[in-house]
């Protein structure tokens, strides 16, 4: 009889490169099957957490690497890791730090991106404005936008800058201000999303759009068509965009990282996926030996990520010339003003939960020019309760 060994992942259209990887390996390893099976990511993070779960390796992302990690329903990697010293040097530091919460080692990354801002250098050579550079403030931000608007827009419907009033994207001006939506430990909303560097950076938004009308109000999530269109001079969006925009806007493309506040942090939201080996495996050093190949070498998967993440795997990045692109190295630096790991997707409650009631109240302050404090004081105390809730309930972390 054969030794099984189940892979779960959330990306349908990973599944063929992971069955390619696992077809090499069972070659190389007789009497070895490996199943490929996908699986959505709230599922995967429910049944390791009721322990049905029926994988050895977990495809993971952001804070689910971090809970199941915390909760001891991945096994941590470091042992093995100084049994083979050379593994941990194969990775970007920046990308592989963020896999490690709290010291231990939760899963190898499979790839990494952020939000980040999008301009377009045709925009700034019109208004004789130098190019974004690192370090800039959103006052910068804000005066270049004014600018931008003043010497490019000539009718309705476009506009220098869009910030979307999703909770994600405003959600990055909070953290650069020096706080967040929730405390670290997600549980309270009351000090975090309604205190003073809530308010200035939320109102900082909305002066944005409804004082100096140099951006248009909106809720749009991952868009890009504006800037394709030349609709718009700079956007911030999702870095992985990048192999959609850059064939339309060629050498015209700019990138730049988060401005931040004057008196507030250098830091942006990461965005990584890797794969973890289950507490509950029977089969712990197979599970190794397949999440090695997965994983650590140059293969169909490591390759096909690296057309919109980045690859943390720096053979990979190299031979798909990301080395020599100065606007996928500009990410890559980017990556090392992380923050913590966000809430994942897969932690389905909590994630529609900040959905359900942060995106209505900031629709209401953009579209409707609700007042911002009371508005965020209102949302505070209603997510403290839903937070309650939330926690209360069983088999939530």
């Amino acid at each position: 009889m054969k030794t099984e060994l189940v892979v779960q992942i959330d990306e349908p259209w990973q599944k063929e490169a992971v069955e390619e990887v696992a077809r090499r390996f069972e070659v190389l390893n007789p009497g070895v099957k490996i199943i490929v099976k996908v699986v959505p990511n709230g599922d995967i993070r429910t049944t390791l957490y009721t322990g049905e779960s029926k994988a050895d390796l977990v495809q993971l992302f952001n804070g689910d690497i971090v809970d199941c990690s915390k909760d001891g329903l991945l096994l941590d990697l470091r042992a093995w890791l100084r049994q083979n010293h050379e593994l941990e040097s194969l990775f970007h530091p920046s990308i592989f730090r963020l896999i490690q919460p709290d010291g231990r080692v939760a899963v190898l990354p499979l790839s990494a991106s952020m939000k980040g801002i999008f301009y377009n250098k045709q925009w700034f050579d019109k208004a004789g404005i130098p190019y974004p550079e690192e370090g800039w403030t959103w006052n910068d931000f804000m005066e270049i936008a004014i600018r931008l608007q003043r010497a490019n827009v000539h009718k309705e419907e476009c506009f220098a800058a869009r910030i979307s009033f999703h909770r994600e994207y405003i959600g990055l001006l909070l953290l650069t201000a020096g706080t967040d939506w929730l405390s670290p430990d997600k549980r309270r909303a009351s000090g975090y999303a309604n205190n003073a560097q809530a308010v200035q950076a939320v109102q900082w938004a909305v002066d944005l759009v409804r004082e100096h009308q140099v951006a248009r109000a909106t809720q749009e999530y991952f868009a890009n068509s504006d800037l394709i269109r030349n609709e718009v001079g700079m956007i911030l969006d999702y870095y992985v965009m990048l192999h959609e925009i850059q064939p339309h806007l060629k050498e015209d493309l700019g990138v730049a990282g988060l401005p931040q506040f004057i008196d507030g942090h250098r830091v942006n939201e990461p965005w990584v996926c890797g794969f973890g080996i289950s507490s509950k495996t029977a089969n712990p050093e197979l599970a190794w030996s397949f999440l090695c190949e997965l994983t650590c070498t140059n293969n169909e998967l490591t390759r096909l990520v690296s057309e919109g993440s980045i690859a943390p795997l720096r053979s990979v990045y190299s031979e798909v010339s990301h080395d020599s692109d100065p606007l996928r190295n500009a990410i890559l630096a980017e990556l090392e003003n992380s923050a913590q790991l966000p809430v994942s997707s897969g932690n389905t409650a909590l994630y529609q939960l900040l959905d359900d009631y942060v995106n209505p109240a900031l629709a209401r302050i953009v579209f409707e020019g609700a007042d911002v404090k009371g508005t965020l004081d209102d949302l505070a105390i209603v997510l403290d309760g839903k937070l309650q809730d939330h926690f209360s309930a069983p088999l939530l972390s």
